[in-house]
This record gives C-alpha cells, sequence and structure tokens, in this order.
C-alpha cells in the first residue's frame, strides 16, 4: 500500500498524507456548500503538500492531527446528518488501516506516532458519526434503533485499538460521547411509529394507499419515498409503511 518508511516522522508522514487524501475524497463526495468544500479541500491539500513533508517532530504531527480533526468537523456540520453518518463511518474506518506496515520488529515499534495519529482521526470521525446519528431525526423506530446498533458496532470495533494506541483517556471520552448519543436515539424511538409491511393485494397509487392508511392522502410522497418506487401511480403490492397511530 505504502512505500516503506525508515523512520517515525517518516512513517507519519505517509500516515498523514494518507488521512488528508482521505478527508479530501469525502469533501468532493458530500454535497458541502461550495465555500465550506474550498476551505476544505485546501486544508487537505496543505497538509499534503506542504505540512506532512515538513515534519520535524511529534509536535509537527500535533498540528497536522488537530487540523484533519477540525476538517472532520467541518464536513460532520455541514451536510445532512444522515449523510455525514455514513460518510465517517467509512472514513474511520480507512483511518484505522492507513499507518505503514513493515515486517521489521523496529520500524512497527517506529510507526507508533503514526498509529496515534491514524487512530486519533479515527477516533474523531467516530465521534462526530455518533453525534450526527442523534441528530439525524429519523422518521420511525426501527431507523432510530439501527443507528443505535450503528454505534455500538463502531465503539465494539474501535474500542481496543483506541485504548492501546491512545489510552484510557480519549477512550473514555468517545465511550461516553457513544452512550449518550444511544440515550438520545432512545429516547426518540419511543416517540416514533414502527414500521409494518402492507401486502395491499395488487398495484394502487400512492394517494389512495395514503388514504386507506392514514385517512390523509398528503402521505402519499411518505410513501414513495420510503419505497423508493418511481412510478407513484403504481405502488408496489407490498411494501412498507408507518404503523398507523390507533
Amino acid at each position: 500500500m505504502f512505500d516503506v518508511p525508515s523512520s517515525a516522522l517518516a512513517g507519519a508522514a505517509v500516515t498523514a498524507q494518507a488521512l488528508a487524501g482521505i478527508l479530501a475524497d469525502l469533501t468532493r463526495s458530500l454535497p458541502l456548500p461550495a465555500a465550506q468544500a474550498a476551505t476544505l479541500a485546501t486544508t487537505c491539500r496543505r497538509t499534503a503538500q506542504v505540512a506532512a513533508p515538513r515534519i520535524r517532530s511529534s509536535a509537527d504531527v500535533a498540528a497536522i492531527a488537530a487540523e484533519l480533526i477540525t476538517a472532520a468537523q467541518g464536513l460532520a456540520r455541514n451536510v445532512a446528518p444522515g449523510d455525514a453518518a455514513a460518510a465517517l463511518y467509512a472514513a474511520a474506518g480507512l483511518a484505522s488501516a492507513s499507518t505503514p506496515v513493515s515486517a521489521s520488529p523496529v520500524l512497527t515499534r517506529a510507526y507508533a506516532l503514526a498509529r496515534v495519529l491514524a487512530v486519533g482521526i479515527e477516533a474523531a470521525c467516530l465521534g462526530e458519526a455518533f453525534l450526527a446519528e442523534a441528530r439525524s431525526g429519523f422518521a420511525d423506530r426501527p431507523s432510530a434503533t439501527q443507528a443505535r446498533a450503528r454505534i455500538d458496532t463502531a465503539m465494539a470495533g474501535a474500542s481496543d485499538r483506541i485504548a492501546s494506541t491512545l489510552g484510557e483517556g480519549p477512550l473514555s471520552i468517545l465511550a461516553g460521547a457513544a452512550r449518550q448519543c444511544s440515550t438520545v436515539l432512545a429516547a426518540q424511538a419511543t416517540t416514533l411509529q414502527p414500521v409494518s409491511v402492507v401486502n395491499a393485494m395488487r398495484s394502487f397509487p400512492s394517494g389512495a394507499l395514503a388514504w386507506s392508511l392514514y385517512a390523509d392522502p398528503t402521505r402519499a410522497a411518505e410513501l414513495v419515498r420510503r419505497n423508493a418506487v418511481g412510478t407513484p401511480l403504481f405502488m408496489p403490492a407490498t411494501l412498507e409503511a408507518l404503523t398507523p397511530k390507533t
């Protein structure tokens, strides 16, 4: 994946460039406001092309970490929360694998600084993903429950790595954020309707189904979105819908 760097600082430089590339890719893929996208792209380019090659000390690595974390926060807070969460989970996974690998025990030890940088960005991306999940405003109970499951899965996958690389302090902070966001989602879930599978026996227009289910034809668009239907006049005979309130 990488040329094998020969020292701790060289390893950190390679990792910094890889992390900047990960965030640059997200900047291009997410529907960010133009000004924000330009600022983030500049940050990533400066990190990869200027700051990383000039790393001379651990302080330089810390400065890059701070700038990349700020970039991740900018990504997370300037797009729809659902888009942000999915992108940040993906970025966290890529960040965790961004350090150089060597069969040499000496180099493996030397890459500890690179691992700290990579796992620090991974933890930052996960924290922002958790916050995005809590801000998403899900429309139904299963969606909120699935978001809690994503948080639990992400924490289970990253906890040992974060603890061994960054220590118990950062892990405790991230775990606390995960718990709080899960609590928010659990509270939201209690106010949301469950989803039912509706078997209409044959195709009906979305407006007719909305009237039949909710006595409200204006909810036809909701049924179309939920079932990703391109022909509202011909809804599938079996579809998902929020369970009508009783």
